[in-house]
């Protein structure tokens, strides 16, 4: 069964809150046994998973069905009427050619009411990622995934981070952040610079790298970051004076890349994964990741720089028992347009839909205090 994955971001605070964890017409529906062979659920969650499966978050959850995706970025403008636009960014993966591995966005005056799907660009726009058999021509696989951002800058116009791969086969091929930009952000328009250059592109040349994506940020100095997973630690960053520059990671006393967290109980099969950082304020960052695969909780992460980060409170703060044990995916998180709130969305999988449907919930925009 194909699963068609997207991505989008939504900012999220404190706040215990003890009324049901999960929507009504969910509550008497566990999941089926092909369910739990596809995703397997732990008997034991490190940390302190809360009692009812979730907390800081308002409960219950909102579904968005038919919202199918998991890699998503919401963006908020003003429309060209002055009327306020909800977009919700992500990536497909529907088919087994380039051209259905495509980057698209929905549009509408709220998340819960947004048009039909635009097609950005497709993964022919992609130039440098070989066939796994044929390194001399293109992958006829190849595609974009893990959308990571979508922000406007004054110099590039839009700007889009994500990831792209030869095929979808981790261990045998690279997955890999790569940038686009267009002056409009209309589709048809953005040029793909490339899987970003640097550092990160050394390391992958000698091991294959499967990075799933982050978050990217112009910083007040005028320089790029761009935070990462998948090159030995859990969250990590790279910064560049520009996006097609070379980007150099950010190392520690030692030399050694820097770990920016430090207290989540990780293995070597509990690495964290799908990493989104949201920058709410100057000094109010937040950061959502996933334990593992196949994913068991969510994880929340606190920082008043973007470089030291400590645990929201207690986590994780979302385990898969506050959806009766079906599968969870990630969680990305936006501001509210009055920025009081962060809005969540949470990947929840729903066979009968066939794949990933996205849940909302908010929480305040502040620090756990």
């Amino acid at each position: 069964m194909k699963v068609i994955c997207s991505f989008a971001v939504v900012l999220v605070l404190s706040m215990q809150f003890t009324s049901p964890a999960i929507a009504a017409d969910w509550k008497d529906i566990p999941p089926e046994k092909g369910e739990l062979e596809q995703f397997p659920l732990d008997k034991d969650t490190p940390g302190v998973p809360p009692e009812s499966g979730v907390r800081y978050w308002k409960t219950p959850f909102k579904e968005l069905e038919p919202l199918n995706a998991c890699y998503n970025i919401v963006r908020i403008v003003n429309g060209s009427d002055g009327k306020t636009v909800y977009e919700l960014w992500h990536n497909t993966w529907e088919g087994e050619d380039a051209r259905s591995h495509r980057i698209v966005v929905n549009r509408g005056p709220s998340i819960d009411k947004l048009g039909p799907t635009e097609t950005i660009c497709d993964g022919t726009l992609i130039t440098d990622t070989p066939d796994i058999k044929n390194p001399a021509e293109p992958s006829p696989k190849r595609g974009f995934t893990r959308f990571s951002s979508i922000l406007k800058d004054k110099e590039y116009g839009h700007v889009i981070m994500c990831c792209v791969c030869a095929d979808y086969l981790p261990g045998s091929t690279s997955l890999f952040p790569a940038i686009l930009v267009s002056k409009t952000g209309e589709p048809g328009t953005f040029r793909y610079l490339g899987r970003i250059k640097g550092e990160p592109a050394q390391i992958d040349a000698v091991k294959k790298v499967w990075c799933d994506g982050g978050s990217l940020i112009r910083m007040e100095n005028g320089k790029w970051r761009m935070y990462l997973n998948g090159f030995g630690t859990i969250l990590t960053a790279i910064e560049s004076d520009s996006l097609e520059g070379n980007w150099k990671f950010l190392r520690n006393d030692k030399g050694e890349i820097r770990e920016l967290v430090t207290d989540f109980p990780g293995t070597n099969v509990r690495g964290g994964c799908f990493q989104q950082v949201l920058k709410v304020a100057d000094g109010n960052w937040h950061m959502w990741m996933t334990d593992k695969w196949p994913p068991q909780s969510i994880w929340h992460f606190w920082s008043e720089d973007g470089l030291s980060w400590k645990m929201y409170g207690q986590q994780p703060e979302i385990t898969r028992k506050a959806f009766n044990d079906h599968g969870i995916k990630c969680m990305r998180a936006y501001v509210s347009p009055d920025g009081k709130e962060i809005i969540g969305l949470l990947s929840v999988f729903k066979e009968s839909a066939g794949g990933w449907i996205l849940f909302q919930s908010s929480m305040p925009a502040g620090p756990n205090k």
